[in-house]
């Protein structure tokens, strides 16, 4: 017998566990390609709108507003950056106040939630994030702030909160919205997380049905498997 048939060989885990194990270890990750894709559709989404009112005050006001915002994101010195992040929410604060009702609010209370969850005020974060949901549901933005508030909510926690907007999102804001297959997967993750498995499958079942070609997609079909492999869904 040799050196090489006297070591033992390590048992192979089965794919499904091994995406459990992915999953877990990289559940941040996964939340970042969620909040990439949902600052794609801001961009693209809410530009759309906006260009076709360029001339407004309100937009004039955001886009200084988005100007200052580039600088503070780019600011290394930590006093010139707390000083630049004052006067930038106040300016965001007053746009929201002074155009309740328009797109430029809904950008403004976006921009608060990335600044609020570059300071992990995670709690704020969802705070902003949901008020430029309420102020117009029918906009482009309203499933891009729903998401943003899902991720500060888990982020802050609160699993219950988070569960509850990917759920809206689900229902109301599937068509015309390319966040929609994360969502449903994140909406599975988390109801996984609850250990409610019923509502779990649900969800990947409604992912694969209705996103069959997504990357997400492939992710829920895998988690279906595991998930009957432990006796955990029909």
């Amino acid at each position: 017998m040799n050196q090489q048939e006297k070591q033992p060989q390590k048992e192979k885990k089965p794919f499904s566990e091994k995406l459990t194990d992915f999953i877990s270890t990289h559940r941040k990750p996964i939340i970042g390609i969620g909040i990439a894709v949902v600052v794609v559709i801001a961009a693209v989404g809410i530009y759309t709108v906006v260009s076709g009112n360029i001339a407004s005050d309100s937009s004039r006001a955001m886009d200084l507003a988005d100007q200052k915002f580039q600088a503070w994101w780019q600011e290394t010195d930590e006093q010139k950056k707390a000083d630049a992040e004052k006067a930038l929410i106040a300016d965001l604060d007053t746009i929201a106040e002074k155009w309740p009702k328009t797109i430029a609010a809904q950008r403004a209370l976006l921009r608060k939630n990335t600044i609020m969850s570059q300071k992990k005020d995670f709690a704020e974060a969802e705070k902003a994030a949901l008020d430029a949901f309420e102020r117009n549901k029918k906009s482009y933005a309203a499933p891009v702030a729903l998401q943003l508030a899902a991720i500060s909510a888990e982020e802050a926690g609160n699993i219950d909160a988070a569960i509850a907007h990917y759920t809206t999102i689900t229902k109301d804001y599937l068509k015309d919205n390319p966040s929609a297959p994360s969502a449903l997967f994140n909406l599975g993750r988390l109801q996984e997380e609850k250990k409610d498995y019923v509502a779990a499958v649900e969800s990947y079942n409604q992912l694969v049905s209705s996103f069959g070609d997504s990357d997400w997609a492939l992710l829920a079909k895998n988690r279906l498997i595991y998930l009957k492999s432990q006796g955990l869904a029909e």
